[in-house]
């Protein structure tokens, strides 16, 4: 028979209590944030000042990291001012939005997902006594104007896209984000080009696009040019999908120049920006599985204010 010390119980005890202490702490959270969703609290609260102080104490980097990237866009977007116009283009939860305002920029943030409109509004517009300056259109970009399908992984997923290439890559790859995705479900959104969007608000000085492998069709609705852009890109499987938008880049303005952050916390990865030729043959040597590429070109035409 297997005997223990009193010290030992006393321990097993004590680690019982400990875990048990935990499962209560988790549940008690788990109550607490399901009751603020469901009187459209919860995200507004994780867009405030309290917010950003209970992270500064239970886990700075999170305010550290983002107040890099805010310092990124701040270096990289060069001559940018308070009040000028930045697209956010596939929106999703306003991670970027945020981070744009914080540079104080006026934002316009498309995003197609219901789900994530209603964030959206419950973190710059709701239970506000000043309202984010933020418009949120709520449909998705393309070629030209009338109505797509997306295909939906879950309702809100940053992987939810417009492009089929993308589906099928994520149904049979399971190493990008640690399983398959099945897409189950599809619906029609209605779409927008960068022309149009840009008659409604005005030229913007920044175009951020992140729409899952969908980026080619948006800029292939681009003919004005604004000071910065940029795209993400998954290789190695869009390589050609990102070199037909540095093309698209190069026919709206042919004097850009153009630049790559796999990671904006860790800056620009090339030590100087480059014009088209010289920037492909480094892109195409890229091995990163994930990049955005930034693309500058200079402007007869003033950006919205």
């Amino acid at each position: 028979m297997l005997s223990i010390s009193a010290d030992e119980s006393e321990a097993i005890t004590l680690a019982g209590l400990s875990v048990k202490k935990e499962a209560m702490q988790g549940s008690l959270k788990q109550c607490i944030q399901t009751l603020l969703r469901r009187v459209g609290l919860y995200e507004r609260i994780k867009s405030s000042c309290l917010y950003d102080f209970y992270w500064s104490i239970a886990d700075r980097r999170l305010i550290d990291d983002r107040s890099i990237e805010v310092e990124f866009y701040r270096n990289t977007l060069k001559g940018f001012r308070p009040g000028h116009v930045i697209f956010d283009v596939g929106a999703n939860e306003g991670q970027k939005t945020d981070i744009f305002l914080r540079l104080g920029a006026k934002v316009v943030a498309v995003e197609p997902d219901e789900r994530n409109q209603s964030i959206l509004k419950q973190n710059f517009l709701s239970y506000r006594f000043i309202k984010k300056p933020v418009v949120i259109v709520g449909k998705a970009l393309s070629d030209q104007n009338g109505a797509e399908t997306m295909w939906i992984d879950e309702p809100g997923s940053a992987k939810n896209t417009l492009n089929p290439k993308w589906v099928e890559t994520l149904r049979t790859d399971s190493s990008r984000f640690g399983k398959s995705l099945e897409f189950a479900q599809k619906k029609e959104v209605e779409t927008i080009t960068l022309e149009e969007l840009i008659r409604s608000h005005g030229l913007p000085f920044y175009i951020k696009i992140d729409v899952e492998g969908y980026e080619a069709v948006v800029l292939r609705g681009l003919r004005s040019a604004m000071r910065y852009l940029s795209f993400e890109v998954n290789l190695p499987e869009f390589r050609p999908e990102a070199l037909e938008c540095i093309e698209l880049l190069e026919n709206v303005a042919a004097q850009g120049d153009f630049n790559y952050a796999p990671d904006c916390r860790h800056g620009l990865a090339l030590e100087r920006w480059m014009p088209k030729k010289e920037f492909v043959e480094a892109f195409n040597n890229c091995q990163e599985p994930c990049i955005e590429v930034f693309w500058k070109a200079p402007v007869s035409r003033a950006p919205s204010t």
